[in-house]
């Protein structure tokens, strides 16, 4: 039996991007989110802008704005535009969208501020990242002698050659009456590195959504098991080893 782990934290629910537009402590804006690839032309995005300002615009003819700018580092920018609505009070704003680069083009984000007193535009600095490459399909499974099952369908792909993401949903099935805890798990590392786990209790099976980081190049080794075993010790599936192309 393999030691169990749970999954490191910075592991999880990392943002890919995070652009920064900060003109004082009191006028500043964030965006965090994540990137994904949709083909080797085109790209998704969603997350949290978050503004604020220390402007006072009710007398003039328009209002405080924050804008994402994005686009393939090769092309040109689109921008999504939001009111800040208060003075020195946070507005956040849910932003989901997609755009178009060139072929295995990397991607530019930043946010800004129409701070100047005409209204025109400050930026922040320009957050370059790669969309990632493409996905490569996961499927490993585990059915013991008793009739046990763990199962994950899923993709990982590379986010650049130190980075990885895996997306998929963990479940399974369990032998009823045990007097054991009926866990069902995902195992995850790097050719070198230690195993990290995703686990849920059966029947209840569960998103997963995985970000880590490799050695430059490192393919990728999952697995799947359940507490199947005597006592309710864990029993694997095989290892299954994964390359991770970084182009498409």
């Amino acid at each position: 039996m393999r030691a169990r782990i749970t999954h490191p934290d910075e592991r999880l629910h990392v943002p890919a991007i995070t652009a920064k537009c900060h003109l004082n402590n009191k006028t500043w804006a964030t965006f965090e989110g994540r990137i994904w690839p949709e083909g080797a032309t085109g790209y998704g995005f969603e997350g949290t802008i978050t503004a604020t300002t220390m402007l006072d615009r009710r007398r003039t003819g328009f209002p405080n704005k924050v804008r994402l700018g994005h686009g393939g580092t090769k092309g040109k920018y689109e921008r999504l535009e939001f009111e800040i609505e208060g003075i020195e009070k946070e507005n956040t704003f849910q932003v989901r969208g997609r755009g178009t680069r060139e072929h295995n083009d990397t991607v530019d984000f930043y946010v800004g501020l129409n701070n100047k007193s005409d209204g025109s535009w400050e930026d922040g600095k320009e957050i370059t990242t790669v969309a990632g490459g493409p996905p490569q399909k996961i499927e490993p499974t585990y059915t013991s002698s008793r009739g046990h099952c763990a199962s994950f369908e899923g993709n990982v792909r590379a986010d650049g050659p130190t980075g990885y993401v895996i997306t998929g949903r963990l479940s399974g099935t369990i032998e009823s009456g045990s007097n054991f805890r009926q866990e069902v798990t995902f195992g995850y590392k790097t050719p070198g590195g230690s195993w990290a786990y995703e686990t849920t209790t059966w029947p209840k099976n569960i998103k997963v959504e995985i970000r880590g980081t490799r050695g430059s190049g490192e393919d990728i080794v999952v697995l799947v098991g359940a507490s199947s075993g005597r006592l309710g010790t864990y029993e694997y599936s095989s290892e299954l080893r994964v390359s991770l192309p970084e182009e498409f």
